[in-house]
């Protein structure tokens, strides 16, 4: 059987060689290989695709690998650019803040300090807003008690503690402040002091002329111990009755006390205190010096 089997491949195996010998010889063994190419061309299609199927497979884990580290260099980027972004935002504030009180020193007959408000301290009471502000200048600064504290927009308050390094600020929105103050447009005085709310009242206002709402508050001078025509705020409100002797006004502070961040100390002005004990006597109703 097996001798059988080994004749039938011999004869099959001598037929083809004949066939391929005829094939060559007639010519026409191209087409009979165009016919194999034919056949197979389906096969090695699919074979082809399998292969790259394969391969894209091995490959994308490495292709994983490749996109995540590009996402987190784009993204430390992108965090690079936000930051870069935010500060060039602030310092143009800041710039602008400057420029602006640069533009006041410049327009102002005053020698100034620049300083930065570095602490607020809110009062005990839960309805005083600012009740003393903590500057980043002092004695080694040249700072000395009593003098003026301003911004490009008016008159913040009045240096009241110095230290080494740092000062302390009493606000003109504090309770126990006081400024001797002058109505723009007619000239009447009268004196601005703080509300535990933040806001200003001026009080001891003559009744000869009405205060207008909208009407600006500038300090007067009187008593030295703020220079004139500082910007206080604007009046919001009026209250006036003729059985009165004074008139009150209500003023809008022009500062944003919520928002100071930059001011000027008033290095060359410091109050009279020979003015002050004089006033101060007067009030008490005793004779002066």
């Amino acid at each position: 059987m097996a001798k059988r089997r080994q004749w039938v491949g011999l004869l099959v195996a001598v037929g083809g060689i004949v066939a391929l010998l005829y094939l060559g010889f007639t010519g026409k063994l191209a087409l009979a290989a165009d016919f194999t190419r034919w056949l197979m061309t389906p096969v090695e299609a699919r074979l082809s695709e399998q292969g790259k199927s394969l391969r894209d497979q091995a490959e994308a884990p490495r292709d994983i690998d490749t996109l995540r580290v590009e996402n987190e260099r784009l993204r430390a980027e992108l965090n690079r650019l936000l930051v870069a972004q935010v500060r060039l935002a602030e310092a143009e504030k800041e710039n602008q803040r400057l420029r602006a009180l640069l533009k006041f020193a410049q327009e102002h007959p005053f020698d100034v300090r620049g300083a930065s408000v570095v602490g607020m301290v809110i009062g005990r009471d839960p309805s005083i807003v600012v009740d003393r502000l903590l500057l980043d200048v002092g004695e080694q600064q040249g700072i000395r008690p009593g003098m003026p504290v301003v911004t490009e927009t008016g008159l913040v308050g009045q240096i009241i503690q110095v230290y080494k390094t740092t000062s302390v600020v009493l606000p003109i929105t504090a309770p126990e402040s006081a400024v001797n103050a002058i109505v723009q447009s007619s000239r009447l005085t009268g004196v601005v002091r703080g509300q535990r709310s933040g806001s200003l009242v001026m009080d001891y206002i003559p009744l000869d002329t009405p205060v207008e709402v909208g009407d600006l508050v500038l300090t007067s001078g009187l008593g030295s111990v703020f220079p004139p025509k500082l910007v206080i705020g604007q009046v919001t409100a009026v209250e006036r009755h003729d059985y009165d002797v004074f008139q009150r006004a209500f003023i809008r502070p022009t500062v944003d006390f919520r928002r100071l961040e930059q001011v000027l100390v008033l290095t060359n002005f410091t109050p009279n205190p020979e003015v002050k004990r004089i006033l101060g006597t007067l009030e008490k109703g005793e004779e002066g010096p």
